[in-house]
């Protein structure tokens, strides 16, 4: 007799469309005392952003952690993005940190949230003109994630 594990595995194989948790976003806080604030972050992320990719609200000692491990810099960071995609992938994917010490306010984490996940769309902020595109793109994401909250 087969097991649970395996018969799901034969459905999803039989399945034109991947399971939800490889193309829907996905929040994990891992704070020591997190802001009631951030219980919304999830339906946030859901409205937004399409796409498998984990938003990990942690602690400054993980960012520091992971900052040093990755980039050998031995201080917090806002935000780590590491990108996952494999080259012919059409929708991004990958894992981005931000440090939640910065909530609330909520607006605070979703300016690193989106940050995070324009680099994980190849926007970057080598030059003057890439900062600038970021920055504009960062506050329309804001804005459009505030109206988010507001009808929550």
């Amino acid at each position: 007799m087969a097991s649970n594990h395996l018969s799901s595995e034969s459905s999803l194989a039989d399945s034109d469309q991947p399971p939800a948790f490889l193309t829907n976003p996905l929040v994990s806080i891992i704070l020591q005392n997190p802001s009631p604030e951030l219980e919304i972050l999830p339906e946030i992320v859901d409205r937004t952003i399409h796409g498998p990719v984990e938003f990990v609200i942690c602690d400054p000692g993980v960012m520091r952690f992971l900052n040093y491990n990755w980039r050998r810099i031995n201080k917090p960071t806002d935000v780590l993005t590491f990108d996952l995609s494999s080259p012919d992938e059409t929708t991004p994917q990958g894992v981005v940190y931000i440090d939640g010490r910065m909530a609330p306010p909520i607006e605070e984490v979703l300016e690193r949230l989106y940050h995070g996940w324009l680099h994980l769309n190849g926007k970057t902020h080598n030059t003057e003109e890439d900062t600038r595109e970021m920055n504009r793109l960062t506050v329309e994401l804001v804005e459009k994630a505030m109206r988010v909250v507001k009808s929550l």
